[in-house]
C-alpha cells in the first residue's frame, strides 16, 4: 500500500504541522520537510487531503514523486 506524501503531525493541542515525507520508501521521519502549520485539525486535514490528491495527479502525469504538489521553500 502506497503512503501519502503529505501528512499531519500533532505538535501540541492546538498546533498541527503538515509535513512532506522525503522518500517514498520510508515512513514519516523527524527530518521530513515542514510545509505549513494549522491551529485546528479540521483545516490541516482538508489541506493535506487536497495536497495528496494533487500529488497523485502529478505522479500520474510526471512519474512517481518527481514533482512537488506543494512548492519547496
Amino acid at each position: 500500500m502506497k503512503e501519502d506524501r503529505y501528512y499531519i503531525q500533532r505538535l501540541t493541542e492546538q498546533v498541527f504541522l503538515i509535513r512532506e515525507r522525503l522518500f517514498a520508501s520510508e515512513g514519516p521521519k523527524p527530518t521530513d520537510r515542514h510545509v505549513r502549520s494549522f491551529d485546528n485539525y479540521h483545516d490541516a486535514s482538508q489541506y493535506v487531503s487536497s495536497a495528496n490528491e494533487l500529488q497523485r495527479e502529478l505522479d500520474a502525469q510526471h512519474g512517481h514523486w518527481t514533482q512537488h504538489a506543494i512548492g519547496e521553500r
